[in-house]
């Protein structure tokens, strides 16, 4: 595991997630300065006391009570099914207090988990850590490379990179640690270019279940290092990674943006525009598209309205792929030309958009897609129409990367179990806390997760950095029998006691 537009909801910020067993005695590791006004239980006074001198001078040591724990703990996602119940929070200053940490939890048996950013939502999360040398971006090797510290967000990294001419594939929301997303795959803007977040890892360093600080690549340990590329959260703690990265090109430096707005009974006609894309035999790497269904009471106070995002990576949309948007009839359309970092702006997903927004309770039913089932997105919007009115905040996001790199990358090279799908599609449904609408929201959330695979002949795939948390190992690591005995060996070898489970673990 890693340390670490305006319309709203539109993008769901995902780094590593996970579904909670509600439980206690729990570590969380966090980053920046937290003011720590303490009123603790006796109990994890002990703790705070046993631990507090094993670490480094700049670390600090949060407990419940205390404004720094309460700062520390808020998350993307406040469902009840989701919400992780801590004991003590360790503000890690270096790489050795992770060890210390870990070492000391696993003498006193106590739980944790590390991911990034605070966007989990499944219900394996137990602890939480935010970032170590969090400002550590390096280029390196003659700037093929770079070394990203394990608390550096995605944004940052977007940032950084592109100020030095380069680039690489980085996820769609500026708020989310970068490394924890590459664990699980990683798609983003750039994949059709480069592969996935995950094919740019050249090597990690982290921190073992037993403490151990170990370093992976291709040459060191190299059956663990494909095992982190697609399941890293299994295994261990990472607090630095080496990256391919890539040289800006001003020709693709501009990415031409075109908004529409449709009512829902374009649905039909409109995604069988997009399914006449995604089956060209030249399917364009400078093509993107990503669309939600999403109510809008001002254009329509009773059904959903349907939202379409097309990005080309280039200064305009080829009138090949826009006439046939416009000849829709949209109800509006917003056209813009932007950058790699002003796409994520457009969907709202940067520090202050409403994507990075924490607080509400959220619920997340990821399907992995060749094409768009347009009869069953018909069944979801009918479905969608009719939930409560405290669930109409909510979204079915639906995510259409470029694959072609990320489709030539041999299946058996890492982890990351399919490259087959081309899509993403996400009930994500959004309510304020409530245990009672949490129950209507679980079953809304099945039903469309359920209806949206209906007569595909597809098994569920969703992808780990989306997962529920209710799916089968098989759906979220892949249905092959030797992928999934190598990633069971590879669990029993480095973590028997199963203390990194608290993710989508590895079973059996």
């Amino acid at each position: 595991m890693i340390l670490d537009r305006s319309f709203p909801l539109l993008f769901r910020c995902s780094s590593i997630l996970g579904s909670a067993h509600t439980m206690r005695s729990l570590f969380f590791w966090a980053s920046g300065a937290l003011s720590a006004y303490l009123r603790i239980p006796s109990r994890s006074t002990t703790l705070q006391a046993d631990l507090e001198g094993q670490l480094s001078n700049g670390a600090e040591i949060y407990l419940p009570g205390s404004e720094g724990f309460a700062n520390a703990t808020a998350r993307w996602s406040d469902a009840v099914s989701a919400r992780p119940d801590f004991e003590i929070i360790v503000r890690v200053a270096t790489e050795r207090d992770i060890q210390t940490t870990v070492r000391y939890a696993n003498n006193h048996d106590k739980p944790f988990l590390a991911i990034s950013g605070g966007h989990g939502q499944t219900t394996d999360l137990n602890a939480v850590k935010r970032g170590l040398n969090e400002d550590k971006i390096h280029i390196v090797d003659d700037g093929r490379a770079a070394l990203v510290g394990g608390g550096v967000q995605n944004g940052a990294i977007i940032d950084a990179l592109w100020d030095a001419g380069k680039q690489t594939t980085t996820t769609g929301c500026h708020c989310v640690g970068y490394i924890a997303p590459v664990l699980g795959g990683g798609h983003g803007w750039l994949q059709g270019r480069y592969g996935l977040a995950t094919d740019q890892l050249i090597s990690a360093r982290g921190v073992l279940a037993n403490g151990e600080i170990v370093t992976l690549s291709e040459t060191e340990n190299p059956d663990l290092f494909w095992g982190i590329r697609g399941a890293g959260h299994n295994f261990g703690i990472f607090t630095e990674i080496k990256v391919k990265i890539y040289d800006r090109d001003p020709e693709q430096d501009q990415w031409a943006a075109g908004g529409f707005t449709y009512t829902q009974d374009k649905l039909e006609d409109l995604f069988a525009v997009l399914n006449g894309w995604l089956t060209s035999p030249n399917r364009p790497v400078e093509l993107t598209h990503y669309a939600v269904l999403a109510f809008n009471p001002e254009i329509d106070p009773v059904k959903p309205i349907i939202l379409l995002w097309v990005y080309w990576q280039g200064s305009a949309i080829p009138t090949l792929y826009s006439d046939p948007l416009y000849a829709l009839n949209p109800l509006h359309v917003d056209s813009s030309v932007t950058d790699l970092a002003g796409v994520n702006t457009h969907l709202g997903a940067v520090y202050g958009g409403a994507s990075c927004a924490k607080g509400s309770s959220r619920l997340l039913y990821p399907v992995n897609l060749n094409t768009w089932p347009i009869a069953n997105l018909r069944t979801v919007m009918d479905m969608f129409t009719s939930v409560p009115a405290g669930l109409r905040n909510s979204v079915i996001m639906l995510e259409a990367y470029a694959t072609n790199k990320v489709q030539q990358i041999p299946s058996n090279s890492t982890a990351y179990p399919d490259r087959v799908s081309q899509l993403l599609a996400s009930p994500l449904l959004t309510y304020a806390p409530n245990s009672t609408l949490e129950s209507t929201a679980l079953a809304i959330g099945e039903s469309m997760r359920d209806a949206l695979l209906r007569g595909t002949n597809l098994s569920l795939n969703a992808y780990v950095n989306y997962a529920r948390g209710d799916e089968s190992m098989e759906a979220v690591y892949g249905y092959e029998p030797w992928r999934l005995e190598r990633l069971r060996r590879l669990k029993r070898e480095y973590d028997p006691l199963g203390r990194f489970n608290y993710y989508a673990p590895i079973k059996g």
